[in-house]
């Protein structure tokens, strides 16, 4: 029985690891600044429940003070390994591996996936495809790189992670509009701030998907792609995606291929990795790399048709194991549930969705009474369901059935009065 420690999360998909470790026999400590951002959500409360014990009140951004937790922790009970599946955590996760000496991704490559414009320049230097890209620190900055691009273009938080503060623009307002909330941006909660640097790139039409893959000694083997149905611009928000993609062989070994060359070129030597990939009119090119697995429920859908568990993977790579992705068999999807307009949530019906052929699972993590909107990042999704069948068209049609089947109950704002962020989770 090892000692893991779970440091931050996604709620409430981010407990599915610790309910997976726990199964097998591991103890989990679950780490975390404070347990209102988990305890808000539909099954916070039984979520929160399942680590073996708890730790809050800790800065787990700060890699000063999340290391003095760790290393009190170690003293008291000894980890084994980390766990970690927030992103904007992961350098601070980083350098106390490091200073525990627990396997983990060096700082120095995890620290730097968080910079996606220093990531943007390595690949350039290393002749990785990607969309050309331009850095700005003011509105003004922005405007002209945009003119420089060529419109459209996508703004982007150079730090940003769930899709918060991401827009595609076609006009210089647009962009300066984008432009400021990203700059005006410095704390994205959890101890998690902000940079205030805007990225720019020029929009490649096409197919978005992502490249799911295991690192071990520099050696990237992939578990496959997923694709991405994504929300209509100005806010690509994603929906849903099934998994394995249902593409050609020699796309999806390109896909593999640029995805392992961007790997290397920014470092990365161990860990999960999340990589977006568009499927341009040259080709595949490299939207971003996420130094971590990919987010939410979708590793759950994955295990439904692969040979193995992936949260299993995660553990056993904490731990200093070499797991390998297994092939799939069939194909899941999943898919998003978001409000239909503006107000509060009044509540979510489900239970017709959930007696639809193909449903493996529903999960609602939106409580009633919450501040809603129409999507326009991931944490606006109030829920998803996950289906499966022999092929993607099978497992889609299932997907989208089901989806026609739930009902998003919302009390309207009063005329006029501007949609709100979810509370809690940018401020």
């Amino acid at each position: 029985m090892a000692h893991l420690v779970l440091v931050e999360t996604t709620p409430t998909a981010g407990f599915k690891i610790v309910q997976e470790a726990v199964a097998l026999g591991h103890e989990v400590t679950f780490v975390a600044e404070s347990l209102d951002p988990y305890l808000a959500a539909e099954g916070g409360e039984e979520a929160v429940r399942t680590p073996t014990r708890i730790r809050t009140g800790i800065t787990t951004a700060d890699p000063g003070s999340l290391r003095e937790e760790l290393e009190r922790l170690h003293r008291e009970h000894p980890v084994h390994g980390l766990l970690a599946l927030s992103e904007g955590h992961l350098p601070a996760i980083a350098e106390a591996a490091h200073a525990l000496g627990l396997p983990f991704e060096s700082p120095e490559t995890t620290k730097r996936l968080r910079n996606k414009h220093e990531v943007r320049l390595l690949l350039d230097g290393a002749g990785v495809p990607q969309p050309a890209f331009r850095q700005a620190l003011t509105a003004e900055e922005a405007v002209a790189a945009a003119e420089e691009l060529g419109y459209p273009v996508v703004v982007k938080p150079a730090d940003g992670f769930g899709s918060v503060r991401v827009g595609v623009a076609e006009t210089a307002g647009e962009v300066a509009e984008l432009a400021e909330a990203v700059l005006a941006t410095r704390v994205y909660g959890r101890g998690i701030t902000g940079i205030g640097v805007v990225l720019l790139e020029r929009y490649v039409p096409g197919p978005v998907v992502s490249c799911e893959m295991l690192t071990v000694d520099g050696a990237h083997h992939p578990y496959g792609c997923v694709d991405k149905m994504l929300s209509p611009p100005p806010y690509p928000v994603e929906l849903g995606g099934c998994f394995p993609a249902e593409l050609p062989d020699d796309v999806r070994d390109a896909v593999v291929d640029v995805c392992a060359r961007a790997l290397d070129a920014a470092g990365v030597r161990r860990g999960h990795t999340h990589t977006e990939v568009v499927l341009g009119p040259e080709g595949p090119a490299i939207i971003e790399i996420n130094g971590r697995l990919i987010g939410g429920y979708v590793p759950t859908m994955m295990n439904h048709v692969l040979g193995q568990n992936v949260y299993h993977d995660v553990i056993d790579l904490a731990l200093g194991g070499s797991p390998r992705p297994s092939a799939a068999h069939g194909v899941g999807c999943i898919r998003a549930l978001t409000a239909p307009a503006a107000g509060v949530l009044a509540g979510i019906g489900a239970d017709a969705a959930r007696r639809g052929p193909g449903v493996a699972e529903v999960m609602l993590h939106a409580r009633p009474g919450r501040r809603v909107r129409p999507a326009r990042d991931n944490f606006d999704r109030l829920g998803f369901l996950i289906t499966t069948g022999a092929t993607a068209p099978q497992a889609r049609a299932a997907a989208e059935a089901a989806h026609e089947r739930v009902e998003v109950r919302v009390t309207p704002e009063p005329e006029g009065r501007e949609p709100e962020a979810p509370e809690g989770v940018v401020a």
